[in-house]
């Protein structure tokens, strides 16, 4: 809901989530390049898609981000998360992002989400809902593309 936001629509494949953008010169760094926070915060929120499907709140703990090539202004990007392992109360992540025209990697991530403290998880809940419609949709596809693979 934040104006300035990235405005990513995320779309999950069993335990992958995807989201792809084309950024604009309004998260531009040089001439025709994405600035690179904003392509920390793509892989920062595809990560943290992928914790919240499996049902938690989490917070980013730790990342680590690899820039591999520079990331033009204008292309459609692939954003991926997905949660590489469950250590009890922190996930760890990882996290890519490709051109869409050719796959070429562009950046990788890893990270480390801890999962909120019941209390803190409460007042979310109690703000948002608990399951909030947009939870409820990606929950929804996964289920359906489960059933389609079976």
């Amino acid at each position: 809901q934040n104006p300035a936001g990235l405005r990513l629509d995320v779309e999950a494949d069993g335990d992958r989530i995807t989201a792809r953008h084309t950024v604009t010169r309004a998260h531009q760094s040089y001439d025709g390049t994405v600035h690179g926070g904003i392509i920390t915060a793509l892989l920062d929120e595809v990560m943290g898609w992928a914790v919240f499907i499996k049902g938690d709140w989490g917070v980013t703990a730790r990342m680590s981000v690899t820039f591999r090539a520079p990331v033009p202004l204008g292309e459609e990007l692939v954003a991926t998360g997905w949660i590489e392992r469950d250590r009890g109360r922190g996930l760890e992540t990882k996290g890519e992002l490709v051109r869409a025209a050719d796959g070429t990697v562009l950046a990788e991530a890893d990270a480390l989400f801890l999962r909120m403290p019941e209390g803190q998880r409460a007042a979310l809940e109690r703000r948002y809902g608990a399951e909030p419609a947009v939870l409820a949709a990606v929950r929804a596809a996964i289920d359906e593309e489960e059933r389609q693979r079976a």
